[in-house]
């Protein structure tokens, strides 16, 4: 299968994916995690995106269109989180999936309001050596198991994640016409338990979506 996983910052996405990816097999890429380790590496691209990443600005499309491209080649079954976030990224992988088969066969929209976004990623910690994901709500240690130290993401804090919310809006409605349109979008209510969530998925792909590939 090939899929994108939509939603607002803090919807959860990178949970969703991973699970769908532990239960179908299918490769989670996440471009969120690919450009934060570009970062960290201090590669060329890293230096070139950590002033649009720490403003909650949008990274250039021949930057995460290429990114993609190369993961695309070397895996068919995936799980797209994080990308495409515009029409113009959506179309640029139509057209390159059309040349590179198979196609995508589901798209999913996790759907939640903009106030529990901001509650949901400004209480976000992460471990700076696992990347395991933590929230102040249900995890009060400032230490993860591992050993590594949680730490609070640049662009998690409640003004930019508001800004990330602006930008994130702008571009989703053409977003969501365009693959509803191609007859690929299936709408997801993200705030329920995660297991909810993941009931929902796992009934399109077991249903509609597997029956016909």
């Amino acid at each position: 299968m090939r899929m994108v996983m939509l939603g607002a910052p803090g919807a959860g996405k990178g949970t969703q994916a991973r699970l769908v990816s532990t239960k179908y097999g299918a490769v989670h890429l996440s471009m969120g995690s690919i450009l934060r380790k570009e970062v960290a590496e201090q590669t060329e691209i890293g230096r070139s995106i950590r002033g649009t990443l720490s403003k909650g600005d949008m990274v250039d499309d021949g930057v995460v269109n290429m990114i993609i491209e190369n993961q695309l080649q070397r895996y068919e079954s995936v799980i797209l989180d994080g990308y495409p976030r515009t029409q113009l990224q959506a179309q640029h992988l139509d057209d390159f999936l059309r040349e590179h088969p198979p196609e995508l066969d589901v798209v999913f929209l996790l759907e939640l309001a903009v106030e529990s976004v901001i509650q949901r990623l400004s209480g976000r910690r992460v471990c700076e050596r696992c990347s395991k994901t933590y929230h102040i709500q249900f995890y009060r240690l400032q230490q993860c198991p591992c050993g590594g130290r949680l730490i609070q993401r640049e662009d998690d804090n409640p003004d930019t994640i508001r800004h990330r919310m602006e930008v994130y809006e702008a571009e989703i409605q053409p977003l969501r016409d365009f693959y509803k349109d191609c007859g690929l979008l299936y709408p997801i209510n993200a705030d329920q338990s995660v297991e909810g969530v993941f009931a929902e998925i796992s009934e399109v792909l077991d249903k509609i979506i597997l029956p016909q590939i």
